[in-house]
């Protein structure tokens, strides 16, 4: 599939969001709370999976662009990774019809970048920076934490993502 200049520039916009709602943080642990998510979502909702694939590893790049190789170290990374892959499987998802509610899709979505990061963050805190955490003060630390909030993103997301759809075609 070819990129046209809409795609191009919704991947831009999709991947600069990301980017900069990682900068919009409430510090509560060892990964903080952010925007990403939100935008995230909203990238899987709006975007076909090949553009929101490139938009997440966009935002990636910029990520490790600004912070440099630490952040490889980060609890946080695994989180960065989880959304290359969540996004464009939501979007699939979406497109092909297999799940067609966008209140199950960010469910779903918030799931699988918890699967994912959680287990990335226990290896740096736990292997790395030997912190030697239980699997409750994991959990606490990299799920439970942060379920409020995500909801609160995965409502938003919804609503904007509907909005949007009447203003962007796809």
């Amino acid at each position: 599939m070819k990129l046209n200049t809409r795609d191009l520039s919704r991947i831009s916009l999709m991947a600069a969001l990301s980017f900069i709602g990682g900068f919009i943080s409430i510090p509560i642990g060892p990964v903080p709370v952010t925007l990403q998510t939100l935008f995230v979502l909203l990238t899987a909702l709006l975007l076909n999976p090949q553009s929101a694939f490139f938009a997440q590893l966009l935002h990636l790049l910029l990520s490790v662009l600004v912070r440099g190789g630490q952040i490889f170290l980060s609890p946080s990374f695994g989180f960065l990774i989880a959304f290359i892959i969540v996004a464009p499987v939501i979007s699939y998802l979406k497109k092909t019809g297999k799940v067609t509610a966008d209140r199950y899709l960010v469910i779903l979505a918030t799931g699988l970048i918890y699967v994912i990061g959680t287990p990335y963050m226990a290896i740096i805190l736990n292997v790395f920076l030997e912190l030697g955490l239980s699997f409750s003060q994991l959990l606490i630390s990299g799920v439970l934490l942060f379920l409020p909030g995500d909801g609160i993103k995965a409502v938003l997301a919804v609503v904007l993502a509907n909005r949007l759809r009447k203003i962007i075609k796809h």
